[in-house]
Order: structure tokens, then sequence, then C-alpha cells
């Protein structure tokens, strides 16, 4: 088993302990609100999730922004990816967070080493995003 591989599995072994209370389950794709959302979203609000994909454990935040924007940051090989995604949208249901993710898994996750990185990005239009 690689350094890597058993990474993995002490961070699910620690997400999964301290979270799955609260957790929105499709199919392997995992996902863990750190915050309470709103019905209503106005700019500048952001939410984190930690998410787990079935390999790798992430923390995104959702920024509601007017700009499109994806922010990649790892510091250290070890640590889980944090990921900054920018983007207009004003509510955040169930279905709609999952879509969210789903698209950035879709969009590719770096895998290893050092990361930081920004890209702008177009959000799909017929997703609800």
């Amino acid at each position: 088993m690689s350094v890597r591989a058993r990474i993995r599995k002490k961070e699910w072994r620690s997400f999964s302990r301290v979270y799955g209370a609260g957790e929105i389950q499709a199919g392997r794709l995992r996902i863990e609100p750190v915050h309470q959302i709103p019905d209503r979203i106005e700019i500048g609000d952001e939410f984190d999730f930690w998410v787990h994909n079935g390999t790798d454990l992430l923390l995104i935040t959702l920024e509601s922004q007017t700009e499109a924007r994806m922010h990649y940051l790892r510091s250290q090989w070890r640590d889980h990816l944090y990921i900054r995604v920018q983007f207009d949208f004003h509510c955040l249901s169930e279905p709609e967070l999952i879509k969210i993710v789903q698209w950035i898994n879709d969009l590719g996750i770096p895998e290893r080493g050092r990361i930081r990185k920004s890209r702008s990005i177009t959000v799909p239009s017929g997703s609800g995003v």
C-alpha cells in the first residue's frame, strides 16, 4: 500500500469519526456542511463543506460572487485539498449542492503535490447553479 493510500485511509477514519451526523450522500460522494445555510444568499456569503469523493478528502468553500473563479490550494502534499469556488448563486438546496460538487469533481481535481493555482471557470447554464 502506498503512502498516499495510507494517508487517505487515515483521513477517512478521522473524517467519519468527527462528521457524519448531517452528511448528504450521493453514491460515493459524501458532503458534510460546516455552516447552516440560510434560505436567501447574498453576494459575498460563503459556506464551507467537507467532501469525500470516494478517494480524497476535500474542503470546498462556495462563495457567492459575480465573477466565476476557482482556486486550489494544498500547502503540503499530505494535506487535504482546499478548493474555493466563486460564482453567482442565490440558494443552496441539497440537490443543487450535489450537482455543484459533482460539477467541481468533473472539472478535475489535482492529484498530488503542493498546489497553488487559480483559474476562470464557466458555470453550466442548465444546471440550476
